[in-house]
């Protein structure tokens, strides 16, 4: 779950070298880009540089602010449920089924938590490979 949740919040830069320079991959490209779609769940930035006299396309993968939030909230969630969860135990004047059902809860909260975050996790990780899978064919394709 740390390498998961590591990867969401992570920035990631590929490239990718033609087998051809010229117009024509920076058209194909395009229109796979065009074909995939914007992705949901990052923040896309494509560009053509230079590197090492060869022109080759440079992608960018960034996490959207809205990950950095939903962990955030996940992780006070459960701190908030941890705290009630002690506070119902601790205290005498909370009815028996809040004694019981709110620190249950609580355990299942704890053990979704990781399930949450890896499916999150995937489904970037699904998102950057279509994008990926849809720019080496591009290039790859004849003209």
């Amino acid at each position: 779950m740390r390498r998961a949740a590591k990867a969401l919040v992570e920035s990631r830069v590929e490239t990718f070298e033609p087998p051809s320079a010229g117009g024509p991959a920076r058209e194909r490209v395009e229109r796979a880009l065009a074909r995939v779609g914007a992705p949901r769940s990052f923040l896309f930035a494509g560009g053509w540089t230079e590197h090492d006299g060869k022109e080759v396309y440079e992608a960018t993968f960034d996490p959207t602010p809205g990950t950095q939030r939903f962990l955030q909230l996940l992780s006070a969630l459960l701190a908030a449920l941890i705290a009630a969860s002690a506070w119902a135990l601790a205290s005498g004047s909370a009815p028996p089924a809040v004694r019981f059902l709110l620190p249950f809860a609580t355990v299942l909260a704890i053990v979704a938590m990781p399930l949450a975050v890896i499916a999150v996790a995937t489904r970037r990780e699904a998102e950057e490979s279509r994008v990926r899978r849809a720019i080496r064919a591009a290039l790859e394709e004849e003209p």
